[in-house]
């Protein structure tokens, strides 16, 4: 019997290529990034999506890198996906099985409001914040104490909104959420931080008299130069420093005591803190009457606008230029022609018709006279200017002496004339009203 050996050859196993691994997603704006541990020998990979049409899977994308980015998804919608592994061994390629499946839901980046900033006033609260990119609106929630949440109040397309029907001296608290609407649909951002602002308590007017008025608008007479811009800011657009101090800056006077009798106002311009124009020198009187601490708001603002602006507060009667009929203590007369920019205070009248005022002109803060009814320099108040300047400030009326006024300011200005009824900022428990110049000179100087 012959027997024939027949030699068994080991079979090499056919190289097996793992499927990838440790795939994750990477939500965006409207995008996905998928990520996987490389498989070993893998030369690339296709990302396989699910077609809900067609109820299977089919390949939207070939990569040699571990990670890809698709991009303009729809929000909302689910997506799924999963990865093969491929290479290529003697011409032959080789497939992994399928990684697993990664399901991912795409929405909008939306970015939550910042710099939020609140500002409390009698009755409300006006809240403003940064735009936020991409943002279609935004939403406002106000905390309830009540409820022990944040209710949403308002919406809007602005970067601002004022709360209003506040009730004074309480504190409320707000934060806002960035609206975006993506694919027909609308989505919210994580709440901005909070920020709260307390009403402030209503205050009573401040009531004055038209004496109070009088006497504080001559506390810089006689010391205070007349200075181009002196008493507003900087941006030279309101009330500077010194407009909003209670008091005269001492920086005034001794600015005065420098000067000469050759004083030249074109050469001092903007030195603002030296000085006051006639606008600034309103403004701080204004200023003095209406508060008791400095640092609020001022009152400054051009010449020809004082009269009607300060009408328009509720403070007293707007006369227009040719309807102005008399003076009488404490009117505000603003220039309302292009030749004059000037603004100045009545004192009080005479019975030749001229009036005693009061403003910072060139050379500075000085009482002055107008000429009388018929254009004579030598009037009433001339001559009542002239006395109380020699006598009461003696250093300046060495400098200065000229205290007289020509017809044009009895002809080129509107005036503002103070509300006495007491529903107003204004009263004259002293009957400055039914006083001559020379009577309220009396009372105030001595």
């Amino acid at each position: 019997m012959v027997v024939v050996l027949t030699a068994v050859m080991p079979v090499r196993a056919e190289a097996k290529l793992n499927r990838p691994e440790k795939v994750k997603a990477i939500l965006g704006d409207r995008t996905v990034k998928l990520t996987w541990k490389s498989s070993k020998g893998a030369k690339y990979y296709r990302i396989y999506q699910y077609d809900m049409k067609k109820n299977s899977y089919r390949r939207v994308q070939k990569t040699t890198g571990t990670n890809f980015t698709f991009r303009k998804l729809k929000c909302g919608v689910s997506y799924r996906f999963k990865i093969r592994a491929y290479a290529v061994k003697k011409g032959k390629t080789l497939t992994s099985s399928f990684s697993k499946v990664i399901t991912v839901l795409p929405k909008p980046v939306v970015r939550k409001p910042s710099g939020l900033k609140a500002k409390a006033e009698k009755d409300s609260i006006s809240l403003s914040w940064d735009k936020a990119g991409g943002a279609t609106g935004y939403s406002i929630y106000q905390y309830s104490e009540s409820r022990n949440k944040y209710i949403k109040i308002a919406s809007t397309t602005k970067r601002n909104y004022s709360v209003k029907g506040l009730k004074a001296g309480l504190t409320y608290r707000y934060r806002i959420k960035t609206r975006k609407k993506v694919d027909g649909k609308i989505y919210y951002s994580k709440y901005s931080a909070i920020i709260e602002a307390k009403v402030p308590k209503a205050q009573k007017k401040g009531k004055s008299t038209l004496k109070k008025f009088l006497e504080t608008a001559l506390k810089p007479v006689g010391k205070t130069m007349y200075v181009w811009g002196g008493g507003w800011n900087e941006e030279d657009t309101g009330a500077g420093t010194d407009a909003r101090t209670i008091g005269v800056s001492p920086e005034w006077e001794r600015f005065f005591n420098k000067q000469n009798s050759s004083y030249d106002y074109n050469q001092t311009r903007y030195q603002i803190r030296d000085g006051l124009d006639c606008s600034g020198y309103v403004g701080w009187c204004i200023y003095n009457i209406m508060n008791t601490s400095s640092g609020k708001e001022g009152y400054v603002m051009k010449a020809e606008e004082m009269a009607s602006d300060f009408a328009s507060r509720g403070w007293g009667q707007y006369v227009g230029r040719f309807s102005v009929k008399d003076y009488q203590p404490g009117d505000i007369m603003s220039s309302s022609c292009s030749d004059c920019g000037h603004v100045w205070i009545v004192v009080g009248a005479c019975q030749d018709g001229s009036v005693v005022l009061v403003h910072s002109s060139p050379q500075g803060v000085q009482i002055n006279g107008t000429v009388d009814r018929y254009g004579n320099t030598s009037s009433e108040a001339v001559n009542l200017a002239a006395y109380y300047m020699k006598n009461y400030f003696p250093k300046w009326y060495k400098k200065y002496p000229n205290c007289m006024r020509g017809e044009s300011y009895l002809s080129h200005y509107a005036q503002m004339r103070w509300d006495l009824s007491g529903s107003s900022v204004m009263t004259d428990p002293q009957g400055y009203r039914n006083k001559s110049a020379a009577q309220i000179l009396q009372d105030l100087l001595g």
